[in-house]
């Protein structure tokens, strides 16, 4: 039988695409609700963090290039994660549009990035 986790967030959760993509766009969709910040370049920045650490946890660096592909990877994890903040914004906009949901001048948890 599968045990549940002790956390949510976990070293391996860095090494995978999904687990990266999810850290960014919860800390990011948080600093935008809670501090009602968000630039563009924030989650781009926090992308290449959760990179470069995840290739630095990894302790499998053979070649210092590996440190370019956590780059690449960084821009990946970007554009993973602003994604579903586009697919979720929209479908809060469609239903905000039906009169689902009320309109507000603060950036909400499921604000747009762009």
């Amino acid at each position: 039988m599968p045990t549940m986790p002790d956390t949510f967030f976990t070293n391996q959760s860095f090494l995978s695409l999904a687990g990266s993509s999810a850290i960014v766009f919860i800390v990011g969709n948080t600093f935008q609700s809670a501090l009602n910040f968000n630039p563009r370049w924030f989650a781009l920045v926090l992308s290449e963090l959760v990179a470069m650490y995840g290739t630095y946890a990894s302790h499998n660096i053979q070649v210092p290039s590996d440190y370019f592909i956590a780059a690449l990877n960084g821009c990946l994890i970007y554009c993973t994660a602003a994604g579903g903040a586009s697919i979720v914004s929209s479908a809060r906009e469609a239903g905000r549009s039906k009169g689902f949901a009320p309109a507000g001048g603060r950036r909400q948890f499921t604000s747009s990035w762009f």
